[in-house]
């Protein structure tokens, strides 16, 4: 018996020297050699080990191995289940592996344990950033003293996320005081991040003026890509395509950029200048089905049936289950006339795919082209409660209940879709005349001047226009869009008519 004693302690002995190398590697960032320390050390220390478990934890982490990590702390913790510290690095491996819901939950216990663990509230409170628990955030921040220790918000990621609890909770003065103390200390990494966060929170404008500060030298591709992207949420077409060019100059053949400056133009409403960087990013890399699905949605619309379907195939051979070309088929079924064959297609994608807003879109459309628009306002429906800000649903929406004068409710999705995208003209006029049933002739107005130029020779736009002028009092600019409206209908009975060619060369 004595002699199984002196056994059991030289292997204890044995494993506690191996854990402490592979502790000093692991504190040198040297996760290689930690592995291989403690591979070896498992026969010795694996089945009864807290600090074994725990450090094999760290080691996956460092090396990204998230899943293998938590599965590390959770034997670690049943194995020491007084511990706060272990699970404090359990919650900590959730966060990291965007499962903020258990870290929250396991987080709270360790703090139960342990109320003083400060960096056990920390991650609390990044736990309940990626929750939007905002107020749960701000009494974190408030409990760690934020106000009285400003050093706190030196470590950049609880600075973010400060920031993103300000954001979240409407305190906009004491964030726009807490930036302007603290921006000339930024480095570029942190100016690129907190654009990052005002972009994920819609404020695009903080996220360009943040980017832009970023000195040239250490701007990179990544950088004018994302300052591009926050123009054209913008929609600073100009701002945003120079953006973009600068990203290509940085990295020719920039896939995302050619996409994004394809994208721009189609949500402008200029689908011919679309297509040859839709045609461009595809080449780049044929294997994204989104982009795919762009170039196809942009060659229906200009009724270029015969390429679109040339493209589509070459997609579909390549992703032949992907839902976004499963949509493209059926779009294109529509625009040629088959509404009843891109039905079956939509409701056989939505059995699959229930909650899929482009499907749910398209079947909209196809079911108010048969009339049924009942049914049509049903799918809208579905699509606004997964996408509320979705311009497509909203602008098929607003227009059906504005057929059925439910003029509130039209303007409600009108203004959304027309905030989102300006390429739709009809959305436009059915926005101006939903606002004028609203008695909102000022805000009318202001649109359609916005589009004065474009639709200049348009017909309709002149009698909105002095519709508009009527309900303001302005008689004589009313008479004058009337004369207007005359004129054009004269030159409409004299022009000439022309087919437009159906083939795209390329």
């Amino acid at each position: 018996m004595f002699g199984f004693s002196v056994i059991l302690f030289a292997v204890a002995a044995g494993c506690n020297s191996q854990l402490q190398l592979a502790a000093t590697a692991l504190q040198h960032h040297d996760v290689t050699r930690a592995e291989g320390i403690l591979k070896s050390a498992g026969p010795a220390c694996g089945s009864r080990s807290s600090r074994f478990y725990e450090l094999k934890g760290v080691a996956s982490s460092l090396s990204g191995n998230l899943g293998a990590a938590e599965d590390a702390f959770r034997t670690a913790s049943s194995l020491d289940p007084k511990s706060p510290n272990l699970l404090a690095d359990l919650g900590a491996a959730y966060l990291r592996d965007k499962k903020p819901a258990r870290a929250a939950k396991v987080l709270r216990e360790a703090l139960t344990r342990d109320p003083s663990d400060r960096i056990a509230q920390q991650y609390l409170i990044g736990s309940y950033v990626q929750l939007h628990e905002w107020q749960d955030a701000f009494r974190l921040f408030h409990q760690l003293g934020v106000d009285r220790t400003p050093e706190l918000l030196d470590n950049p990621v609880v600075f973010l996320w400060f920031v993103q609890t300000l954001i979240g909770t409407n305190q906009t003065e004491r964030m726009d005081a807490l930036l302007k103390h603290r921006e000339q200390g930024m480095s570029p990494a942190l100016l690129f991040s907190l654009a990052g966060v005002f972009a994920e929170h819609r404020m695009y404008r903080m996220a360009a003026n943040y980017l832009a500060k970023i000195p040239t030298p250490n701007a990179d591709q990544a950088v004018y890509f994302d300052l591009g992207l926050a123009y054209s949420h913008l929609r600073e077409f100009d701002q945003a395509r120079r953006c973009y060019f600068e990203a290509i100059d940085k990295q020719p053949g920039y896939v995302d950029a050619y996409f994004r400056v394809g994208l721009d133009y189609a949500a402008n409403g200029n689908a011919r200048k679309a297509l040859p960087w839709l045609f461009r990013a595809s080449a780049l890399d044929p294997n994204q089905p989104d982009i795919s699905y762009a170039l196809v949605e942009q060659l229906v619309q200009l009724k270029y049936f015969a390429t679109a379907q040339q493209e589509l195939s070459k997609a579909v051979a390549r992703a032949p289950e992907d839902p976004l070309l499963e949509t493209a088929s059926g779009d294109l079924k529509q625009a040629q006339g088959d509404s009843s064959g891109a039905v079956r297609i939509y409701h056989k994608l939505l059995a699959k795919k229930a909650r899929f807003v482009p499907a749910l879109v398209s079947l909209a459309r196809a079911l108010t082209s048969q009339g049924k628009n009942d049914e049509a306002l049903g799918e809208l429906r579905k699509a606004i409660s997964v996408e509320p800000n979705d311009s497509s649903a909203n602008s098929q929406l607003g227009l059906l209940e504005a057929k059925q004068h439910d003029w509130v409710a039209a303007s409600t999705h009108l203004e959304k879709a027309w905030s989102e995208d300006h390429s739709h003209r009809t959305v436009a006029l059915a926005l101006a005349r939903t606002l004028l049933h609203t008695k909102r002739p000022h805000a009318a107005l202001q649109i359609l001047e916005s589009l004065a130029p474009a639709l200049h020779s348009s017909r309709a736009f002149h009698v909105q226009l002095a519709q508009i002028y009527r309900q303001l009092g302005r008689t004589a600019q009313a008479r004058a869009e009337d004369k207007q409206v005359t004129e054009l209908e004269a030159q409409a009975q004299d022009v000439l008519h022309f087919n437009s060619p159906k083939t795209y060369i390329h």
